[in-house]
């Protein structure tokens, strides 16, 4: 926390999820000039209020600080929110993206296609059919909430569906980042003790998390890199009798060391991979 922030009340659920604000005779004010709460895992949603309400993030937190305070209770915030529903922009900016509608694409003409750089709206999965989530995918619209009524591609089948049950409720949302709750410290409230954390291996990846706009596109596993000169390193090392206690016979394990030493061992046979 900076030190110049004084007179204020601090409303933490986790790390990155909190709020400085201050509160008086039952009403809450945020700093004027600039934000005083912080929107990790709101940013990314679109605004679900008409037009007249122009900061719509603070109106959420301002509704889980009177939630805190019992001004209002969980069943107003669902009757507030419950036709309001989790709505993303998504827009085709990486390979990676793109690739999640090669179901969709395949035989299209290039027209027909999703193509780089097109933008949506992308709904939450919340329903399932025959053990696949529904993943709801809709034109761009200046108000995304009405994508919620029309009909929309499941982009992970490619099949046309329509109902409001497909979408995840913005109550729902709300409930989820409230109950979120600081996974690295132990403790629920009040100054919390950082978790000791006992590392039992290493694996190389890319980016410490992934974009926040791939999120709803059930994109999550970071990539990893893996350390070829240290695999190589243990296979020199592997003695013969505990290659062929892995599988590898004496003629295939001369043979992949040979090729390390030649600098041309490809590492997904299936011997190298036992």
């Amino acid at each position: 926390m900076k030190p110049e922030k004084e007179d204020m009340w601090f409303y933490g659920i986790s790390s990155k999820r909190y709020a400085l604000y201050t509160y008086e005779n039952e009403e809450i004010k945020f700093m004027e000039g600039e934000r005083s709460f912080k929107l990790h895992e709101l940013g990314h949603l679109t605004n679900p209020f008409p037009k007249d309400v122009e900061d719509w993030q603070a109106e959420i937190w301002e509704d889980i600080l009177k939630l805190h305070y019992g001004t209002i209770s969980e069943l107003d915030n669902e009757e507030k929110y419950s036709n309001m529903y989790a709505i993303s922009r998504l827009t085709v900016s990486t390979a990676n993206v793109l690739h999640r509608f090669d179901t969709i694409n395949k035989g299209k003409e290039w027209k027909c296609q999703i193509k780089p750089f097109n933008f949506y709206h992308v709904g939450f999965q919340v329903a399932e059919e025959d053990g696949k989530s529904v993943k709801p995918l809709a034109p761009f619209s200046n108000d995304p909430q009405s994508i919620v009524y029309e009909a929309f591609i499941d982009y992970g089948t490619g099949e046309i569906k329509q109902g409001s049950h497909y979408f995840k409720p913005l109550s729902r949302t709300i409930m989820q980042y409230v109950e979120h709750l600081e996974h690295k410290f132990d403790g629920e409230i009040g100054v919390l003790e950082r978790k000791h954390v006992h590392a039992d291996g290493v694996v190389y990846i890319g980016k410490e998390a992934n974009n926040i706009d791939e999120q709803e596109l059930d994109v999550k596993k970071a990539q990893e890199f893996i350390n070829k000169q240290e695999i190589m390193e243990n296979i020199l090392n592997i003695s013969q009798k505990e290659a062929e206690a892995l599988g590898v016979s004496r003629s295939r394990s001369q043979g992949i060391k040979q090729r390390i030493r030649d600098g041309n061992l490809n590492l997904n046979t299936p011997a190298v991979r036992r």
